[in-house]
């Protein structure tokens, strides 16, 4: 086994069996209580609980804020799968699929159903929640790479802007108090809206580099190098292979078949108890077996959340009609140029139709919008 993995994996199995942890460095009181602590990252970490420098639980590998029998799972994969999946992300095996619609009604978009293949790759458990986005604008904030006009965030020296605040738009959960960002008390754990494609592969460049990965963007001219081993948001084709869940016998609308109820994602007039506030975001993951309306966990054949409804996810690709027309097999990287970048899986805001696996969305890159978020990836 390669050292360094070796390493990797004794440094797990002393946080998950013996639970020290290093001297905490916070990012900065998120929760607005006046403390900075665990709780400004997990903030229902039980009190006394050992933390690591990020003031997660030791041991919380699929940083869902809590030490259960999914880390030790994870922590098992680690000795049998080439490569130790970065926190946060599981494998996607990849393979050969055939990529657009085969059920129902939907966009003339979404044909010709074509053959595609795409390599294997990690992918992000959950959708980026205000949390995780929030600790990269402080941090970024501090490094001189952002700046704040208008109560807008944008690339330091430049007119790309990343993401709204409360100040700006109030369907943000980000607030700027002119010194640290800060996340809405009770949204921590919410998907980010708000941000633009150009403020989410910004945030891929910092995780690559916090993480000691070589970046994918060059941010000067946005081209993204889809071989780097750095985090990177999907190409379209990569996304519908892993939203599909492995559903390839038959194809089906959603990723778990053809039928939709409030139990299963959060769409428009779901019913779920978070239709009170302004969006209508659910907690990433929230559809995991506690969820209302009362349903069974729904995480897809690879273990992802979300992938039909809460937020749309930026895709790295440019937006083209006719692309599945001349759409290349092997590893498809999208046209060469375009207006909008592509968005997928649907939002709290649109009908059940929009959620599903085949559906073609679009956006301008350089604005947000209350029901756009996006995940990453990382090469395999």
């Amino acid at each position: 086994m390669h050292a360094r993995k070796v390493m990797m994996l004794l440094a797990l199995a002393t946080g998950l069996l013996l639970f020290g942890a290093a001297a905490p460095v916070w990012a900065g009181d998120v929760d607005g209580d006046g403390v900075d602590d665990a709780f400004d990252v997990c903030n229902f970490t039980p009190e006394g609980a050992a933390v690591d420098a990020e003031g997660r639980p030791v041991g919380d590998l699929d940083l869902d804020c809590d030490t259960d029998l999914d880390d030790f799972t994870m922590f098992q994969q680690g000795f049998t799968d080439p490569i130790l999946p970065p926190p946060g992300m599981v494998r996607v095996p990849g393979g050969e699929f055939e990529m657009g619609r085969h059920v129902g009604t939907g966009g003339a978009d979404e044909y010709p159903i074509h053959p595609v293949y795409v390599d294997p790759f990690y992918m992000d458990i959950y959708e980026v929640t205000n949390e995780q986005y929030c600790v990269y604008l402080n941090e970024a904030y501090a490094q001189g790479l952002i700046e704040v006009a208008y109560d807008k965030v944008y690339k330091a020296g430049d007119t790309e802007l990343y993401c709204d605040t409360y100040a700006s738009d109030n369907d943000s959960r980000i607030h700027w108090d002119g010194d640290t960002f800060t996340v809405t008390v009770g949204k921590e754990n919410h998907p980010m809206v708000q941000v633009s494609w150009y403020g989410a592969v910004a945030y891929a460049n910092w995780r690559s580099e916090e993480q000691g990965r070589p970046v994918c963007y060059d941010l000067s001219t946005w081209a993204c190098n889809l071989d780097a081993a750095g985090y990177r948001l999907p190409t379209e084709a990569e996304w519908e292979f892993a939203a599909r869940g492995g559903e390839h016998d038959p194809y089906y609308k959603y990723p778990w078949g053809n039928e939709i109820d409030g139990s299963m994602a959060n769409y428009w007039q779901s019913g779920d108890p978070y239709e009170t506030e302004y969006p209508y975001t659910t907690p990433v993951g929230y559809y995991n077996g506690d969820q209302w309306p009362e349903g069974v966990d729904m995480a897809n054949g690879y273990g992802l959340y979300d992938t039909a409804g809460n937020v749309w996810e930026w895709c790295n690709d440019w937006y083209d009609s006719t692309y599945y027309g001349s759409s290349p097999y092997d590893n498809p990287p999208g046209p060469t140029s375009g207006e909008n970048r592509v968005l997928r899986g649907g939002s709290w805001g649109v009908t059940e139709e929009s959620v599903r696996s085949a559906n073609r969305g679009q956006g301008a890159p350089g604005l947000g919008g209350n029901g756009n978020g996006f995940r990453l990836l990382a090469g395999s």
